[in-house]
């Protein structure tokens, strides 16, 4: 966001040199925005063009790494950052403005307006250097696809990709600029592109799958539904992060709160379950009843919450 500073304008000794403007040129204060410099003093405000600004109290990089911002198509952001600009860092790499937030290097002012957090930057950098690296990107079961992938990610740039992640996580398929932009980059027809981006949607989609039947699902189907309509924004990060990470970790909440309100949503789900362990279920009235050994009968709220049993308990039915 373009940042105000006020400075007063200093003259040089007779003489002697100085950064700052010949003194009469510039009236006792200045006002600068990115771009633009107002000079106004007691009388009518003055148009002109400083030799010099005395920046010794500026504060370093207050433009910072917001100054950046683009959009996912390539343009500069207009009319506010936005959290699906694209960002570049000090160390060239790119990422998104909602990604930055995640880090602590920007968030949202009392006015909805993105701003640096000062030494955000250089406190999410230090954090990651005392992490020890791990990889724990989950890769394709068909090492074809995964190949064809890593293939797709060296022709087209970074910015692009995150462009193209945030499309679809949002619209289920990538925006036309952004398809355009991508064929160009990696020099093919825009046609041949979306055949690739529509090839390793599937693979990411047939990848979330599979985790969700590891939690103990038999119809992954039913959770994504229900999760669109009731927390689609927990979804959407979910699937961005899957796509960027390349992890399938997030689902798993979603997944448990999904068991967890299965008592409302769909209470013969449990009743036809196998749980196993001798566990038995009934319904009377709007609750439905657990019978567990060494435990007696309690809610099937209660037990999700209280650990008597898994998530990977339910879902498989008879």
């Amino acid at each position: 966001m373009a940042t105000v500073h006020t400075f007063q304008a200093m003259s040089a000794p007779e003489g002697g040199t100085s950064n700052a403007a010949p003194e009469g040129v510039i009236p006792p204060s200045i006002r600068h925005q990115p771009g633009v410099v107002s000079v106004n003093g007691e009388g009518p405000a003055v148009t002109t063009r400083p030799n010099g600004l005395n920046t010794s109290e500026w504060q370093s990089g207050s433009a910072g790494i917001l100054s950046s911002a683009r959009t996912t198509v390539g343009a500069p952001s207009t009319g506010g950052v936005k959290a699906s600009d694209i960002i570049t860092l000090p160390n060239g790499m790119e990422v998104s403005v909602a990604m930055a937030e995640q880090l602590g290097m920007v968030q949202l002012d009392g006015n909805g307006r993105y701003v640096e957090v000062q030494g955000g930057v250089d406190a999410a950098s230090r954090q990651s250097e005392q992490e020890a690296p791990v990889d724990d990107a989950e890769g394709f079961a068909d090492p074809k696809a995964e190949a064809d992938l890593m293939e797709l990610a060296q022709t087209v740039s970074p910015s692009l990709q995150v462009g193209a992640v945030v499309d679809i996580v949002k619209t289920g398929d990538i925006n036309p600029l952004t398809l355009n932009r991508a064929a160009s980059e990696a020099g093919v027809e825009p046609a041949v592109m979306q055949a690739r981006v529509d090839a390793m949607k599937s693979h990411f989609e047939a990848q979330a799958y599979t985790a969700v039947r590891g939690f103990g699902s038999d119809d992954p189907q039913d959770f994504f539904e229900w999760a669109r309509e009731h927390m689609p924004n927990s979804l959407h990060e979910a699937m961005h992060r899957h796509g960027m990470e390349r992890t399938t970790k997030p689902y798993e909440p979603l997944y448990r709160t999904f068991i967890g309100s299965m008592e409302v949503h769909d209470p013969h789900s449990i009743l036809e379950a196998e749980f196993g362990g001798g566990i038995t279920a009934r319904k009377e009235g709007g609750t439905v009843l657990l019978n567990i050994p060494g435990k007696g009968e309690v809610s099937y709220g209660v037990a999700v919450k209280s650990g008597l049993i898994k998530v990977t308990d339910m879902g498989r039915r008879r």
